[in-house]
């Protein structure tokens, strides 16, 4: 890791947060109907090393600060953030990575609902998956398009489809 990759992780967490427990976006964020507009960052983990840690330590702040559900929303909940970046930047840049963050908040974050929350978990389930699919879609597929077709504009190098 050099400085540059650091400062790319350091900025990617901060944009996370701030779209996450900004005003106004604090309200899509949290709970069982949820539209958490920073998981359209998501795709950066497809194409760079940084989002993978950038991404998690993002997801941790905006839930130490904003969630409702306490420890386990900061622990299982930014866990669920590093597993499926992880995931995608083993992927490398593929359009199917963007079903990764919907497939793994789906299911884990209806956990978190159902036992911090008391909220059931099929429905949260489904819930939690439609709003994360309805990001990846809106946001992250154009994001993702974006990137693939210029990675350098955010000072990252091309990887190649594995």
């Amino acid at each position: 890791m050099n400085i540059r990759m650091v400062t790319r992780g350091a900025i990617i967490a901060a944009m996370y947060v701030v779209l996450t427990i900004s005003p106004g976006l604090n309200a899509i964020s949290f709970y069982q109907a949820q539209f958490r507009i920073s998981e359209m960052l998501m795709p950066l983990a497809l194409f760079d090393l940084a989002a993978v840690p950038g991404l998690w330590i993002g997801c941790l702040i905006a839930n130490a600060v904003g969630s409702p559900f306490g420890v386990l929303d900061l622990t299982l909940g930014a866990g669920l953030t590093l597993l499926a970046a992880a995931v995608m930047y083993a992927m490398g840049p593929r359009w199917q990575g963007l079903a990764v963050p919907v497939v793994v908040n789906a299911f884990g974050v209806a956990v978190v609902l159902s036992i911090a929350g008391g909220l059931p978990y099929w429905p949260s389930v489904l819930w939690v998956g439609v709003g994360e699919a309805g990001v990846m879609l809106v946001l992250g597929a154009p994001f993702y398009a974006l990137l693939k077709s210029n990675p350098a504009m955010l000072g990252i190098r091309e990887r190649p489809n594995r």
